[in-house]
This record gives C-alpha cells, structure tokens and sequence, in this order.
C-alpha cells in the first residue's frame, strides 16, 4: 500500500477522528510498519481514496480526494478555502454527524478518565457565525499581511471574505497590506457584537511601533469601530501576554454584548483583551441551560462577568463574588455591577490565590478555566466552601475529564454533562457539566 512518500495514493477506511479533526486510518508504509493516516476532508466509515501530502512525528498527513462510495453524511462544504485553510475541518461533514461526533468524544474522554456520564448535545442555532476572529501577521517586502495559517505549517493564506465569521468580520480577512515595517504586528484580533454591530480590533505586537497610527482609514473601512494596540514581547505562540500594556488608538475603546433578556436586556461591556465566548448565541444557551445558583454565587475565571450576571438576571437579590485575572476584566465588571444595582463583588487574581468569602459557603461555584483546566489549589478551595453544586465549563474535553475524576473521587457525583456547538464546522466543543454530593 505504500503509505508514505508524498503524494502517493492510496485508499483506506478511517476508524476514528483526531482531536483536531482530522479523520485517521491505518495502513502499512514502505517498510512493512503500520502507521496512522490523518485525513484532512475525511469520514469515519467512508471508504476513502487519498493522497499523501507529508510525514508527522508519528503518523501521515494525506487529503481526502474522492471516495467510492460517499458517506451519507458528507455535504457540500460550501467555502473556496477549505483544502487549504485549517479553521473548518468538518465543514464537508453534516452539522446532525458532527454535533453526535463532538458529544461522543466528550463521553469517551471522560469514560477514559473514570467519569461515566452521558453528554447531552446541543445544537447551535443554523447560521450563526463567530463573532471573534484570530489572524496572524506575515512579514513581506511590500508591508504585512493578514490572514490565517494553512494546516500543519506556518504558511499564511489570505482568505476573501471567511464564511464561518460574522458578517461585519468577513471584511478583516480582506485587508490589504499593512504598511508596518517588518518584525512589529504578530496578530491581529477583532470582535463583532451580537448586541449592535460594533467591532473592536486589536493589533498584537512586538513594539508600537508609530506606523501602526497611519492604519486608522485601512480600518475603518474595515468597518472596525475601535483600534487597540497589544504589546506580546514573549517568545512562542501564545497570542496575548497577561502582563502586556494594551491602549486604545483610536474609537470605541470596548463593545457590548447582552447575557440575558427578561424585557430589558442585561448588558456587559468587552474590552481588548477580555474574554467572552466565540459565539454569543451559544454562549447565551448556554447561560439560559445552567441551574439556578440559589442566594450565593462564586464565579471563578469570571472574566467581564458574563455569566454571573447571566445568572444574577433570574434572581437579582442573587449575591456574587467573581474573581479574574485580567485587571481590565475586573474593571469592567465592577463597572457593570454598579450600573446594575447587583450585589457583586470582583476581585482580581488567580483564581485558588484570592481568598474566598466565608460568607458564601455553599454558594454555587462556576468555574470556566483556560484550556489547561483547574489546579489543585482551586479544587481545594472550592471543597471548602462546601457548595451546593459545581459547574464546570471547558473547551477541551481531556482538562475537564481530570478534573471531573478529582472530584468525583472526593464524593462529589456528575449529574449532567452537555456538550454544545460552539465551533460549528470543527471539531471543537464546549461541555458543561453540573456537580452535586453524592449520596
């Protein structure tokens, strides 16, 4: 079968999808060794002819190209980039087979982990976008360019007019060259209300560099309605530093988005570098779908207090203690609590470093940590304040399933797990899971 050197053919069934999308086989390379095959365009259980593109580490790198017979759920995926751009893997998937693949990861992850639990999925509303788009800046002789990363490498594609984003979005992925010198724009972010409209950038850099105030007309006819500027001196790829300055050039210096709507809609305000979910809508399912939190709610990794005041909403004689890192966040937060009326109190710093209130013992604790999960000072602290019920939200199911299996192993029992469709078009999911005391 071959199963190596680039640009060999080859056919095989795909029994199962990696993490980041791909769809993997199996087949023997020219040394007589079984080795994986990443599909990039492939289907679990569709007959697949494809054709190598490069070696990995440990495994092959091929494109789907046709199969025999196609899968049922294979579909149109309807954009010009998807063979070479990474953001949608599953766009040629249907959103019924992909949503059940994303919920069927999530159990098998947690099962791995000792966590047996069903996961729910939950669909996100059909043609809704991102409202948060990530590019990346390449330096060339004639300025920088914008756009996004191909799959496997650090090859960057301009991509006219990005399907998966929101509309006002769509016109960032069409920039023309940026006339900064080379070295300083590392990334550029930019985020689209749901509430009204409004866009904010940011331009991630390695110096603020004066050229960068000669770019206010290339976006506002973006249609961006604020520029800030992020300084990340840090090496890597991490594409915001905790520690980095952040200003606002020029327009709105933050955009708005709603959490609840009971009449009136409750409000937040977003800054640069603040964190708020991709996708809105989902984000709002979401906050509608959590328990109600009783008198005391702790919320930890709050960051601009999205769903504590979500949850405040239902119960506005609700009292919260929220704590976040990001001191921008906290700001705003307190800033919303006070226009609010809402008995909330932020502090700022790592979550399991700032002390947590006696009087909120049995609160209901949310916890939404990075990727990486949370740590056992966190988990210690929360244990301690013996709560009612524990909600976990994560992005990456393999963070979530170590902690589940902490606390579960410390009497506390999963009553529910959900995984929601943040990501349509990837693989990528959001799951919630609900905790109480066994017994």
């Amino acid at each position: 079968m071959g199963g190596g050197p680039p640009g060999e053919a080859m056919r095989l069934t795909p029994t199962s999808f990696a993490a980041t999308g791909e769809a993997v086989g199996r087949a023997e390379d020219d040394r007589g060794k079984i080795v994986a095959v990443r599909v990039v365009g492939g289907i679990v259980g569709e007959e697949a002819d494809v054709r190598v593109g490069h070696r990995g580490g440990n495994f092959v790198h091929a494109h789907w190209v046709g199969s025999p017979a196609f899968s049922p759920d294979r579909v149109d995926p309807g954009c010009e980039h998807v063979e070479a751009c990474g953001g949608c893997p599953w766009l040629h998937i249907s959103r019924t087979r992909a949503h059940a693949e994303r919920a069927a990861r999530v159990e098998a992850v947690l099962a791995a982990a000792g966590v047996h639990v069903h996961v729910e999925p939950r669909a996100a509303p059909p043609n809704e976008g991102r409202h948060v788009v990530k590019l990346v800046g390449l330096d060339g002789p004639r300025g920088v360019r914008i756009g996004a990363y191909q799959p496997h490498s650090h090859e960057v594609m301009r991509i006219s007019g990005c399907i998966a984003l929101a509309p006002k979005l769509r016109a960032l992925t069409r920039l023309p060259l940026l006339d900064v010198p080379e070295g300083i724009i590392r990334h550029l972010i930019a985020r689209e209300s749901s509430l009204d409209g409004a866009v904010l950038a940011t331009l991630v850099v390695r110096d603020d560099h004066p050229s960068i105030r000669n770019l206010e007309g290339v976006f506002r006819r973006a249609g961006v309605g604020g520029l800030a500027v992020h300084r990340n001196t840090r090496p890597g790829d991490g594409i915001l530093d905790p520690t980095g300055p952040t200003s606002v050039l020029w327009g709105v210096p933050r955009i708005r988005e709603w959490v609840h709507h009971d009449g009136e809609p409750v409000v937040v305000e977003i800054g640069p570098t603040d964190f708020f979910q991709t996708n809105p809508v989902v984000g709002r399912q979401i906050w509608a779908d959590l328990p109600d939190p009783g008198p005391l709610l702790v919320d930890l990794y709050c960051g601009v207090g999205a769903v504590a005041f979500a949850l405040w909403a239902r119960d506005r004689q609700v009292r919260v203690f929220g704590v976040e890192e990001n001191p921008g966040a906290i700001e705003r937060a307190r800033a919303t609590a006070a226009r609010l009326g809402a008995a909330a109190t932020f502090a700022g710093g790592a979550a399991g470093s700032v002390p947590l209130p006696e009087g909120f013992t049995g609160a209901t604790v949310v916890l939404n940590p990075p990727r990486k999960g949370t740590s056992e000072a966190v988990r210690q602290q929360v244990d301690a304040l013996r709560p009612r019920a524990i909600v976990l939200i994560s992005c990456h199911p393999e963070p979530m399933a170590r902690d589940l299996a902490a606390w579960t192993s410390t009497g506390w029992r999963v009553d529910s797990a959900t995984a929601y469709e943040m990501f349509p078009g990837t693989s990528h999911v959001e799951t919630v899971a609900v905790l109480t005391r066994a017994g």
